[in-house]
């Protein structure tokens, strides 16, 4: 048994090595090991540890079992899911469909086993019938009206939540936050018929939080607008330039209509009758949580602004220093609380490994090892055993 699993792992491991052009250099250093080892588990000579197994599936973004399982008892699923994504053809290049749908099937494993899945939940769609892609003020009325009804739904009326990621979440959209992921991308989303609605969302370090806000709201606008656009196979999502910057506006002011409801912009209606100043952007933009440019473009839109007023701010602005950082910054907002906790539960029930939850996570083994410690804390017991 213990050669077959040897010869297996080998095999999946110089499989590897040659369908993505490596070197046993390159393999050693993935792995955290020499090369003389590497040669060894190349011959099937020698069984990797797990912690070294799952540091490659890491780097390479590759499953686990894509290592451990024979060729012969794998199967390429077909997505379950849809998906979306403003540029395909460079945003997909820089994240792994398998790794997206193998989180996303997870969390709903998850969900199932806890009885949390019996309902999936897909928002409204919404229909905008366009001419010569452009934006008409009916166009308007429709992304308002519908931005306005999906903010009763959530019981938002007269509310402007901080924690938009857990109100989505406790309304059955499901959101996956990865520090992982190249900044380039702020984030994508994906539905089935069968397990809801999800959305991917760029937790990078370096993305302001208000941009975060936006993109996670941004991607529920394409839910509802462009449902017929998403495909299960991300290699054939193909968009004109025209047809993607039209989507983009569509979910961009579903997006502004959202995070910046025109009612409660009205309440402050009395700080624009004078000139606007930086400063009331800033107050104003941080108890609306978003970014200076989203505040500035909802006060241009609704004329509160000059066109002129509006060039001079964001000059200044970019002036200042703030091309890409965030003035007046809100407070990092933690997410995947709700996915979190389900991980939590499985590990202590013992239905997944460390392993997994780094899989599910997005993290190393460290930062789950260091989570876990964390967990048994809180419970105020031991790690080893169980007790205080």
């Amino acid at each position: 048994m213990m050669m077959e699993i040897k010869q297996t792992i080998a095999k999946n491991l110089n499989r590897v090595k040659k369908e993505m052009g490596l070197k046993n250099q390159d393999l050693a250093e993935l792995m955290g090991v020499t090369r003389q080892t590497i040669a060894k588990y190349l011959k099937g000579e020698q069984i990797p540890d797990s912690a070294k197994l799952f540091l490659l599936s890491r780097h390479l973004n590759i499953p686990m079992k894509d290592l451990i399982v024979s060729s012969d008892d794998q199967r390429e699923p077909m997505s379950s899911f849809m998906f979306r994504a403003d540029n395909p053809k460079e945003n997909f290049r820089l994240i792994d469909q398998n790794q997206v749908n193998r989180i996303m099937d997870d969390y709903y494993e998850l969900l199932a086993s806890f009885g949390e899945a019996s309902v999936a939940y897909l928002p409204p769609t919404y229909k905008v019938k366009l001419v010569d892609h452009e934006l008409t003020e009916e166009h308007k009325t429709i992304i308002r009206q519908a931005a306005e009804q999906t903010r009763k739904m959530f019981g938002l009326d007269h509310v402007i939540p901080s924690d938009i990621y857990a109100v989505l979440e406790r309304h059955g959209i499901h959101v996956i936050a990865l520090k992982t992921i190249d900044k380039k991308i702020d984030g994508l989303s994906a539905y089935s018929e069968e397990k809801g609605a999800f959305i991917f969302l760029n937790d990078h370090d370096e993305i302001p939080e208000e941009r975060k806000r936006f993109s996670v709201i941004h991607e529920l606008g394409h839910l509802i607008f462009h449902r017929e656009e998403y495909r299960s196979d991300l290699s054939s999502l193909t968009y004109s330039s025209a047809r993607r910057e039209i989507n983009e506006k569509v979910a961009t002011l579903f997006a502004s209509y959202f995070l910046i409801p025109r009612e409660q912009l009205r309440e402050y209606a009395y700080y624009f009758k004078r000139y606007v100043t930086l400063e009331t952007i800033m107050e104003l933009k941080r108890q609306f949580f978003v970014s200076a440019e989203a505040f500035m473009r909802a006060l241009l839109d609704e004329q509160y602004i000059s066109g002129r007023t509006y060039g001079h701010l964001r000059k200044t602005l970019r002036e200042q220093g703030y091309k890409e950082q965030e003035p007046a910054p809100i407070e990092y907002i933690p997410k995947n609380r709700k996915l979190t906790y389900f991980v939590k539960q499985a590990y202590f029930e013992g239905s997944i490994t460390i392993n997994k939850v780094c899989e599910i996570l997005g993290c190393d083994l460290r930062t789950a090892r260091e989570m876990v410690k964390g967990w048994y804390k809180e419970h105020g017991c031991s790690e080893n055993t169980g007790a205080l």
